[in-house]
């Protein structure tokens, strides 16, 4: 009897479980089951992955260093000092925890975020916006770029990390 009782509870939760593993929405502290601060290590563990660290002599700096899992392709981990900083939103079908994705008019972003996204000049293109959202006391932030009037890039989490404009620069 027991066993069937605990057949049934495991059959209940395993939908619960793929649904959860399945929801790649970027939050400003990360992203599915990855939260902004985990070691490289245990990101691994997370994803169920075997992701190598990027040789030093590749790395544009040599305490940071860019990986896209294999279970998440469209996303781009950035860990700097092998601690997971901020997480790339690189294809469409990603969104953030309000709804924004790759391609949303840059309307949309101010419908959703309102007043607490800044906006700024894009560093090679003044014709195009960066606009960022903090959350966290600041800890934290979720940075757009856009192209032609549209999300061109989706940048989220520590917020020193998000501000770099080329990867780990």
């Amino acid at each position: 009897m027991q066993l069937r009782a605990y057949l049934t509870a495991l059959t209940l939760a395993l939908p619960l479980c793929a649904a959860h593993a399945g929801d790649w929405t970027v939050r400003f502290d990360g992203a599915g089951p990855l939260k902004i601060g985990m070691r490289f290590d245990t990101v691994n563990k997370v994803l169920g992955e075997h992701m190598e660290r990027m040789p030093k002599a590749l790395r544009g700096t040599p305490n940071c260093f860019q990986l896209e899992p294999a279970r998440q392709p469209g996303l781009l981990l950035m860990f700097v000092g092998d601690v997971l900083k901020r997480v790339d939103v690189m294809e469409e079908g990603i969104q953030s925890e309000r709804g924004i994705g790759l391609g949303d008019p840059v309307e949309k972003i101010r419908q959703v975020y309102g007043e607490a996204a800044t906006s700024a000049p894009q560093a090679y293109d003044d014709s195009e916006q960066t606009l960022t959202v903090k959350a966290g006391g600041g800890q934290y932030a979720i940075r757009f770029d856009t192209s032609k009037g549209k999300v061109g890039a989706i940048y989220a989490g520590a917020w020193k990390e998000v501000q770099y404009i080329e990867g780990c620069l």
